[in-house]
């Protein structure tokens, strides 16, 4: 269904998926006429190798027009920080999403703060994934999370001692973080909404 948003995600979204949970919140109260249905699936406990073995049933199944994968973090931490292994799961998922559905897939980036000790795995898995697009420009977008991490990490450190950390120090992300995140996939997917309706506007 064009209307309905699928967000999967693991730690990366919150222990208890607050991110996801949130957004899909601040999306209706942003947009309240707009027809929007939201199926969440988070913290989802699985590995993406066996979201996969299963995206039949809880993936495809949904029949969502899009779909927002939250995922990484918690398969490093499974694989003791084999970044390659990861994006090689990863991508096998994305390839069978974008096989078995129409549905426009968003991936969201992991901030290297969740994993201080991957010695640059996660730039290795996040590379991967903004690698990802190139599958099918039309229906792969990055949401770059990490990215967005870092700029906000370099305007709090203007502010010296009263800069406020994003994570806290075994690495989960602390309630500012969440909040930023939601506000983060809520801005991503009315961007896409709304690029989305000039498009069929025009034509």
């Amino acid at each position: 269904m064009e209307n309905r948003i699928l967000i999967i995600g693991d730690g990366l979204l919150g222990e208890a998926g607050e991110a996801a949970f949130r957004c899909s919140e601040m999306l209706l109260c942003a947009e309240p006429n707009r027809p929007m249905q939201f199926s969440i699936n988070a913290p989802v406990l699985l590995s993406i190798s066996q979201l996969f073995s299963r995206a039949s049933s809880d993936i495809i199944g949904k029949k969502a027009g899009r779909i927002v994968l939250g995922l990484g973090i918690d398969d490093l931490k499974r694989e003791r920080g084999d970044g390659s292994l990861v994006a090689a799961h990863y991508r096998e998922l994305v390839e069978e999403l974008l096989k078995k559905t129409q549905s426009g897939l968003f991936l969201v980036t992991v901030p290297r703060d969740m994993l201080p000790e991957s010695d640059g795995q996660v730039d290795l898995l996040n590379d991967s994934i903004r690698g990802l697009v190139d599958l099918d420009p039309e229906r792969v977008n990055v949401f770059d999370w990490e990215k967005h991490v870092e700029d906000f990490k370099e305007k709090q450190e203007e502010r010296g001692k009263f800069g406020r950390s994003l994570f806290s120090e075994d690495a989960k992300p602390s309630s500012l973080c969440i909040t930023l995140l939601s506000m983060f996939l809520e801005d991503c997917i009315l961007k896409e909404l709304k690029k989305k309706r000039s498009y069929h506007e025009s034509v």
